[in-house]
């Protein structure tokens, strides 16, 4: 398929659309697409030091792995379901 092609398939497809979120995230989408701009560079000094002690943390081992917050979880709705 063509440049030309594919951008007459799109704009029939963005055309054809009446749903307000599928435009408003195929929007976003491309924006970020053809954003050359680093991502990391439009986080806050506050995002971007929480990520940076996430890795130190996971780094270091200090974890919880998806299992077993997700047994915790589970074991909370047994317990709330039983009261």
């Amino acid at each position: 398929m063509s440049v030309a092609e594919l951008k007459n398939d799109l704009h029939r497809l963005v055309v054809n659309t009446e749903d307000e979120t599928i435009l408003d995230y195929i929007r976003g989408y491309f924006l970020e697409l053809t954003n050359e701009e680093d991502w990391w560079d439009r986080l806050s000094d506050n995002q971007k030091l929480q990520i940076q002690k996430s890795d130190q943390q996971a780094e270091a081992g200090k974890i919880v792995s998806h299992q077993s917050v997700r047994a915790k979880v589970e074991q909370l709705f047994k317990d709330y379901e039983c009261n």
